[in-house]
């Protein structure tokens, strides 16, 4: 059996500001994020009936489904290999949709673009309302800037230019993106407080500054649970900033084994390749 594999890396979202317009192509989120190397494998293989699994177990995810269905009328398996949790502010839905589209262009020969592919992955996300700005970021890696929301050509990236430095997370629980938007009030605190720090992160396009105006849009918005909390303040009584990871029960903070004494957590290095074929 003939099998293909793609990489995508997760994306921490620091702070966004949604951006719903009639074509899904040309919604999504303004903010700023942080792709790291822990983040999704995709295998890819022909077989009788198009289905996905996680490590060789059934997995519903209905998003990537319909992308596949779009990409190509051939039946295909996907199997999932996550490093990251899923539904905790990693962008692993949109990490498994662009690695499983990469594995599955390139086995069949289809010669899609890498952009053609993203805006797939994108379009999916966003019908789905599993994401709205990992692709943009995903696509290339690194510290990401989105400037307009969408994937280019309609949407448009810049990047802030960094080391593969660690960042540390630790992981409490879930939280539905779907949810969060429905809510009105939040989404008023969201879309002025997102503006705000978009536009003073674009005056000092730092690394710092990127971790300082995601801890101002956590403080400001308002979602971040009690666990998460205490984390963000146990970090800064050791002089580190650290916010909520968007939108998820998660927290985040540049340096190594930041939040060991938590059960659910981690280090990754920053990725700059981006999403990427393996062998």
């Amino acid at each position: 059996m003939t099998i293909a594999k793609a990489f995508a890396p997760s994306h921490i979202t620091g702070f966004f500001v949604p951006v719903m317009r009639e074509r899904a192509v040309e919604s999504g989120s303004l903010g700023a994020g942080v792709c790291l190397e822990d983040g999704v494998v995709a295998e890819v293989a022909l077989q009788d009936e198009t289905r996905v699994t996680m490590e060789g177990e059934p997995f519903r995810s209905a998003p990537l489904v319909d992308a596949l269905l779009e990409l190509t009328s051939e039946p295909l398996w996907v199997d999932l290999h996550l490093d990251a949790p899923l539904g905790a502010g990693f962008g692993a839905s949109g990490a498994s949709i662009l690695a499983a589209l990469s594995a599955a262009n390139h086995m069949l020969g289809l010669s899609l673009t890498c952009n053609e592919i993203a805006t797939m992955a994108h379009r999916a996300e966003v019908v789905g309302r599993t994401g709205l700005g990992d692709v943009a970021a995903q696509v290339t890696g690194g510290v990401v800037l989105r400037i307009k929301e969408g994937i280019p050509p309609h949407g448009r990236v810049v990047h802030i230019p960094t080391k593969s430095v660690p960042v540390s997370w630790a992981c409490f629980g879930e939280i539905s993106t779907a949810a969060v938007l429905e809510n009105v009030a939040v989404r008023k605190r969201i879309l002025r407080a997102g503006r705000s720090c978009l536009k003073k992160l674009l005056d000092r396009p730092t690394l710092e500054n990127f971790m300082l105006e995601s801890r101002r849009f956590t403080e400001e918005v308002g979602l971040a649970g009690e666990s998460v909390v205490d984390a963000i303040e146990t970090a800064e009584a050791s002089g580190v900033v650290a916010a909520q990871a968007m939108l998820g029960d998660t927290v985040f903070a540049i340096g190594e084994n930041l939040f060991s004494e938590f059960e659910n957590s981690g280090t990754s290095q920053i990725n700059h390749t981006g999403v990427v074929l393996l062998k």
